[in-house]
Order: C-alpha cells, then structure tokens, then sequence
C-alpha cells in the first residue's frame, strides 16, 4: 500500500485500543479497554505508546520495563495506561489495495460518513483472495463492521473478465441502505 493510503487509514478514527499494565507476579500483563488480559509478548502492534507525565509516548515493551526515546528506559511497575494500535484485517486490507485510488478514496468517504473506520472491520471474507485467476471472477466478499452502538454489512459484488466491475451494498443497522456502482475498462 502507498505512503499516501497508508496516512489516509491512519488518519481514521477509533484506531487506538487503550489499557493498562498489570504486573502479577513479575509477568507484565496488559488489560485491554474490553477487560480482556493477556501477555505484552502477544501484542502484535505497529505502535505502542506509554503516558508519561500527561504525553502519550512511543515505546517498545519488554519484560519489566519500556522503551522511549524521551525519557529512556522507564520500570513497568503496573497501572501505567497504554494505547496501541489496532489491526486490520488482512482480508479488508486486500480489498482496499484492490481498489483504484478513485475507488479507494471515494469507499473510505463512504464508510465514514456511516459512522464507521476501518478499524471498525470486525469480519472480512474476500472472496477475491481465494482466486487463482483475478482477471477472470465473478463472486460476492463480505465484511461486517461494528461500533458499540451501531452495526454494518458490505457486500462486495465483483466482475473481473476484461472490465472491473464493482457494486457495494451497505446496510447498517440505523436502516440506511446504499447501494454504489463502479466500473471501468483498464487501459490496454
């Protein structure tokens, strides 16, 4: 994915998961914003930043203690607060680099003006992934998306045979419906 995308999805909101440190036993454990624990071995994040006085932080955590550039290596004793970024998943970011900037802009335009981040993809199945053959499908991928307060369902409906063929059908739970079609013959 280029640079620019790639600001462009980090630019979108509810991208961070937040938590805490908790040290058990001399195991650092973090707690999630969900209440869910697990071993700070298993994070698999890009990013990880730590609030020191009052500043979020990047830094990389290790067994008893963290990171940073600004104030060096900093003992984790517990209760320190924690963001890190969430993932995409692997299947939706397929689909997104599938797309032609004009389609990938406008989708991201889309999406948000339901109320959703592409963080907020919590199925993706793309059915294109599967293909030995792109140049030549026919098939539907689908992908849920979910905030506390609100749901949404994509269908993604693609041609591939000499013209791209694309038609997107949101559904949220608000009972918007959308339907948005694209299509194009790539130059020869």
């Amino acid at each position: 994915m280029d640079t620019g995308r790639e600001m462009r999805i980090y630019e979108e909101s509810r991208k961070w998961i937040y938590g805490t440190v908790i040290m058990e036993d001399g195991i650092c454990l973090i707690e999630n914003e969900e209440g869910d624990l697990f071993l700070f071995e298993s994070l698999k994040s890009p990013a990880v930043f730590v609030k020191l006085d009052g500043d979020w932080v990047k830094a990389e955590l290790f067994d008893q203690f963290a990171v940073t550039e600004k104030h060096g290596n900093i003992a984790l004793t517990g209760g320190e607060a924690l963001r890190y970024l969430k993932t995409v998943k692997q299947a939706f970011l397929d689909f997104l680099n599938d797309l032609d900037d004009g389609q990938f802009y406008a989708f991201l335009d889309q999406l948000n003006s339901l109320g959703f981040s592409v963080f907020d993809c919590v199925y993706a199945y793309n059915g294109l992934s599967f293909l030995t053959d792109a140049e030549c499908a026919k098939g539907v991928s689908f992908y849920q998306f979910s905030t506390d307060v609100k749901q949404c369902a994509l269908q993604h409906h693609y041609e591939r045979n000499g013209e791209r063929k694309d038609r997107f059908e949101w559904t949220a739970s608000d009972g918007t419906r959308i339907v948005t079609i694209s299509a194009y013959k790539p130059p020869t």
